[in-house]
């Protein structure tokens, strides 16, 4: 597999979609809540993914926090990158 910084963007939305499906919908609907990616977009060097939260997430006080700071970090991780940013709409 390539580099993630070495992915055009749609071979980079394409592995942040697999990333949200396997790891990060799980752990939300485990407490009622979801996601779904609005928005894939490069700048400045960084991958900036725009989420919009549904169920539980969307009222949820962590949602901004926590929450935002554990899809960040899993899509780091699982795609071995720290060029991710995600941004709650």
């Amino acid at each position: 597999m390539k580099k993630f910084e070495e992915m055009n963007l749609k071979e980079k939305i394409e592995a942040i979609e697999e990333v949200i499906k396997k790891d990060i919908l799980p752990m939300l609907a485990f407490d009622g809540g979801m996601a779904e990616v609005l928005d894939v977009r490069e700048n400045n060097g960084e991958t900036h993914v725009y989420i919009r939260y549904g169920g539980a997430c969307a009222a949820c006080s962590s949602a901004g926090g926590a929450t935002l700071f554990a899809i960040e970090e899993t899509l780091r991780k699982r795609l071995d990158t720290d060029k991710i940013r995600v941004f709650p709409i």
